[in-house]
């Protein structure tokens, strides 16, 4: 039973930063992987682009199949923890052992060893994430069932979550990577993985902590008839009869295989393309995640002023463009700039998209958990686990998606894989070859963004449609405790 009266007092700050600072697990892993895990085995460690894009989107696509499961089992699980923590403490150690792991890929193996240690890696790394970073998700949206604190409590998430992608960039190309070839320097990525896992596994047991401590303002485990499999079919099918669910499910399926791309080949372009030193290429790099954090507290007063539908449109729609109108601009021979020069024009480009997007991304976290809501008023039950598992889902997908074309983009220009050994090569790539690597990188995946954004127009579920449905649903559970009350046999109100 949730206890009533704490569900119904105000989020503490210090609440809200506890459960926020698990943002960091997903902030570190998600970013070194998607920035620097391609570069790291196809330069460094001279792994083909195919066989690494090939081994990499295995380990995301199988745990994108995992994470309805995954989503499902925590919705329903009963234990003295609670039905989200233990999947927390469980998934927490594999995954940081696979993190350490994956950044210390042993030499000498062959090409399909190499491929095939990768693989495993991914695949357990992924799914113990998963393990963890659902659960996470689902008590934000448990925490409060209020329409502004929901999204003041994203908005602290996600900045906490760009911290965490800030640590990254600056521990990997401030410290670790930089300087001359530093990004090809094999040994360099260990120090950088022990110490991006200790950020995470920091973040992940405080935020454990404070699902402990707040456990009486969560939902109890939902009822289900027969067995996992038939169940989870059954929830699935229901989930998709909910039309805002399945908008927001598309959209971000289309908008993280523009992200996954992005993200896979922007060391490449960056170095290669516009040939930017190591140093620059974190300049660029730090304004994009410098504009995903700095665009949190423009959150909060946009959507005051702003339905979250429209805030999201405009955000998948600013970083679309923030991809794609550099590239298209040196193109059409309007950014012949070179240098510092150069730089400065692009980060204040990925600086405006990624403020855009911050902001973007905290309403579709709100809108998500008030899509749950509306759930349980058509079908009278809760799937906050299975919400955001399809989140995952489409952000997994898309991202092995992202991940098998990347590698497939550097396998059909012939990207050369033994540069950490020839570094020279780097300086006589030809044209054609780069020139492919940006239009890969800018306009495609920019039309993919604006896509995304095309098809969250079809939302419908407000501010005003969303506070009728808390005072349907309140009604409804008054009337089901009335009812449980002069009958024992009923089960209690969920």
């Amino acid at each position: 039973m949730i206890d009533v009266l704490a569900k119904a007092a105000p989020l503490k700050l210090g609440v809200k930063l506890g459960y926020s600072a698990g943002q960091l697990v997903e902030g570190v892993f998600n970013n070194a992987l998607s920035v620097f895990l391609l570069f790291y085995v196809t330069t460094a460690c001279g792994l083909s682009g195919g066989l690494a894009g090939i081994a990499l989107s295995a380990g995301i696509l199988v745990d994108a199949v995992m994470d309805p499961l995954i989503g499902s089992l925590s919705d329903r699980w009963r234990s003295r923890f609670g039905r989200r923590l233990p999947f927390m403490v469980v998934g927490l150690v594999p995954l940081t052992i696979c993190f350490l792991l994956i950044f210390a890929l042993p030499s000498g193996l062959s090409q399909i060893g190499l491929a095939v240690w990768l693989a495993v890696l991914s695949i357990v790394m992924r799914i113990s994430m998963s393990m963890f970073v659902l659960p996470y998700q689902a008590v934000g949206a448990e925490l409060s069932d209020d329409y502004a604190e929901r999204s003041s409590l994203m908005t602290w998430r996600w900045g906490i979550g760009q911290l965490g992608a800030l640590i990254v960039i600056v521990l990997g190309l401030g410290v670790f990577l930089g300087g001359k070839n530093g990004l090809t320097h094999r040994a360099a990525y260990i120090p950088f993985g022990v110490c991006l896992a200790a950020v995470l596994v920091a973040g992940a047991l405080v935020a454990i902590r404070t699902t402990w401590v707040m456990r009486a303002r969560l939902h109890p485990p939902q009822a289900s008839e027969g067995g996992i499999g038939v169940s989870l079919v059954r929830e699935m099918a229901e989930v998709f009869r909910n039309p805002s669910f399945r908008i927001l499910f598309f959209g971000a399926l289309l908008f993280f295989v523009s992200i996954g791309v992005y993200s896979a080949l922007s060391l490449h372009t960056n170095t290669f393309f516009w040939k930017l030193s190591a140093g620059q290429t974190q300049v660029v790099t730090l304004a994009l995640f410098g504009g995903l954090l700095l665009g949190a507290p423009l959150a909060g007063p946009l959507l005051k002023w702003f339905e979250k539908a429209t805030i999201l449109t405009a955000g998948m729609l600013g970083l679309g463009l923030a991809q794609a109108v550099p590239v298209l601009l040196r193109f059409a021979g309007l950014l012949p700039l070179t240098g510092d020069g150069l730089v400065v024009v692009i980060a204040t480009i990925m600086l405006a998209g990624g403020s855009l997007m911050a902001a973007a991304a905290i309403a579709f976290l709100a809108m998500l958990a008030d899509a749950a809501d509306e759930h349980e008023l058509l079908f009278g039950a809760r799937r906050e686990g299975l919400f955001f598992a399809g989140w995952a889902f489409s952000s997994k997908a898309a991202g092995g998606i992202g991940a098998l074309v990347a590698g497939w983009v550097l396998q059909l220009i012939h990207f050369p894989t033994d540069l950490a050994k020839h570094p020279e090569l780097a300086v006589g790539l030809p044209q054609h070859m780069t020139d492919t690597l940006a239009w890969f990188t800018g306009p495609g995946t920019g039309l993919l963004a604006i896509l995304a954004a095309l098809i969250n127009l079809g939302y419908r579920l407000d501010g005003k449609a969303h506070a009728a449905i808390l005072l349907d649903l309140q009604a409804r559970r008054s009337a089901s405790s009335s009812a449980a009350a002069q009958d024992p046999t009923l089960p209690p109100a969920k």
